[in-house]
């Protein structure tokens, strides 16, 4: 369902599955299907800061794409179920269920014109796209959160986490975002192999970057909270965007912060800040 009016290909490209989220906090009654996906906010947070961008998936047709990524070129391949997953939460702790997935994302469901972006954001939820998805592309940067690549689940559809990524089958990643819960079991060493800039966030406590065998620790933007989904995405694509703007690690890592502090002041991805927003933010 790309734009027929569109004449450029996308200069940001992201892909993995669009999701649903149904909330259920401390026994409640579940909230209704939110819609979410990594992909979605990075491609809404590029988008707000004037990147021309793309957004590859796979969801069923109950999910809102026009509604959502207005003024994004979308390609979606046809799938049974869209990517949906369950949230209790417990006095403050998350358990996580998966309700439904969608189709695998292949490489030929990518445009040949979509393969060269300024910058590539790859964000798995599930195990949609294979490790070596990097190898697809040509960009000038690219950023990975593959949480998606940690998750295991079994019949009853509760989710656990692996404690380490699968080995390189490709080209290096440029930065690798995840946050101190997955990476507390992790190797630094073997995450390295994969990247050249290593991201671990940490909420409210701030953020950290491993760059040539040096660690970068990033404060936190203080923020007032009202919806902490898709904190860690909003940080990972504005700190992409800010080092291929040629930001430093530790510019680029306020930077970050600033959006993240934002996104999670707004509910869902209407929190997904503009340039000019996270610029006034750091003063």
């Amino acid at each position: 369902m790309t734009n027929p009016e569109s004449e450029t290909s996308p200069d940001f490209v992201a892909i993995g599955h669009l999701s649903f989220d149904i909330n259920v906090v401390d026994d409640g009654d579940p909230s209704s299907h939110i819609p979410g996906g990594a992909s979605a906010y990075a491609a809404l947070t590029a988008r707000n800061h004037g990147y021309k961008s793309g957004v590859v998936t796979s969801v069923d047709a109950d999910y809102p794409v026009g509604e959502i990524l207005t003024e994004i070129d979308v390609e979606v391949v046809e799938s049974e179920h869209t990517a949906t997953f369950a949230n209790y939460y417990d006095g403050g702790e998350r358990t996580q269920v998966l309700v439904a997935s969608g189709a695998r994302i292949p490489e030929h469901s990518i445009p040949a014109d979509w393969r060269k972006p300024k910058v590539l954001f790859v964000g798995p939820l599930l195990h949609e796209l294979p490790t070596e998805c990097v190898n697809w592309f040509e960009p000038e940067l690219s950023c990975l959160v593959p949480s998606g690549w940690l998750r295991r689940w079994g019949p009853d559809g509760a989710i656990t986490h692996a404690a380490q990524l699968p080995p390189p089958r490709g080209k290096k990643w440029d930065i690798i975002a995840i946050s101190e819960l997955e990476f507390q079991d992790m190797s630094e060493e073997e995450l390295m192999k994969l990247c050249d800039v290593l991201c671990v966030t940490d909420g409210g406590r701030g953020a950290r970057v491993l760059s040539d065998g040096t660690w970068t620790e990033i404060a936190a933007n203080p923020a007032e909270p009202v919806d902490l989904t898709g904190a860690g995405d909003t940080w990972a694509v504005a700190f992409a965007l800010a080092r291929y703007e040629g930001k430093s690690i530790s510019d680029a890592g306020a930077y970050a912060s600033a959006a993240a502090a934002l996104g999670i002041e707004a509910v869902g991805m209407s929190g997904c800040p503009t340039r000019e927003a996270v610029e006034a933010r750091l003063g």
